[in-house]
């Protein structure tokens, strides 16, 4: 009969649990992992690199390393960013933009749209002209799928209104940025509780009121994106009442000079 074979004594038992829990905890670490997304706007300065291999993406420099968002609080907690609300401003308006009808500025806790004056209302009238009508619809459709207050704001230059309709400069932006926003909330896809419309007259100029240009610029409605304080307070959807009818919109005033 042969000599039995003694084994070495193998690991401590409390290996058993101790390799489980390093088991366990890889796992964890990688269910992490697999629930973020990269932010889109970092993700596309990346992607630059990929241009040299495949030439269908615009080199750019990348100066941060892209950040992981947590899908939880993506899909939970929208929240408002500056370069995502204006990448799809831009993708929206790209025409528009183009031709110059609209200005686009992003600041650190907005977007501002600025409508050209020959683009949304005739001289002296609040009635909103035929050609702006389809931008605004692609402007509310932007808003429905971001957070946040939207204020529009209407601007005159500093020469005095010849209409009866409206005695003065700040009642005529007043209407129009009441005409905007009416015309935006008619459809009933937009909560009215995120719109407001703010008439400034000439009292904020972009340029000195010294040259027939600069008086042009001056005469502008302002869209406003603004960031909220706590984004997971906003509602993104509509509150119930259902759309706006058309004699809901401001009635067409006299037109002046």
């Amino acid at each position: 009969m042969g000599k039995k074979c003694e084994c070495p004594p193998g690991a401590p038992k409390w290996m058993v649990t101790f390799g489980d829990l390093m088991s366990l905890l890889l796992c964890f670490f990688v269910l992490l992992l697999s629930f973020s997304t990269m932010d889109p706007a970092m993700f596309k300065e990346v992607s630059g690199s990929l241009r040299n291999a495949f030439g269908v993406q615009k080199s750019e420099i990348v100066y941060e390393i892209p950040k992981g968002i947590d899908i939880v609080s993506r899909e939970f907690n929208p929240i408002f960013s500056v370069d995502i609300v204006l990448e799809k401003i831009k993708s929206a308006i790209k025409l528009e933009l183009i031709k110059g009808e609209i200005e686009i500025e992003a600041l650190k806790d907005r977007v501002i749209l600025r409508f050209n004056d020959e683009l949304t209302f005739p001289p002296g009238s609040a009635q909103l002209m035929p050609s702006a009508r389809p931008i605004l619809d692609k402007i509310r459709k932007v808003i429905e799928e971001v957070p946040g207050e939207v204020m529009v704001a209407g601007h005159t230059d500093n020469v005095p209104i010849k209409n009866g309709k409206f005695p003065t400069n700040w009642h005529l932006s007043a209407a129009r940025a009441a005409t905007v926003v009416t015309y935006l909330l008619k459809k009933g896809t937009i909560a009215s509780g995120r719109m407001a419309a703010v008439g400034y007259g000439p009292s904020r100029p972009r340029y000195p009121n010294d040259t027939p240009e600069h008086r042009k610029k001056n005469r502008r409605v302002e869209i406003i994106f603004m960031q909220p304080p706590n984004p997971e307070e906003f509602q993104v959807s509509p509150v119930a009442g259902g759309p706006i009818k058309d004699q809901e919109i401001l009635p067409a005033p006299v037109s002046g000079q």
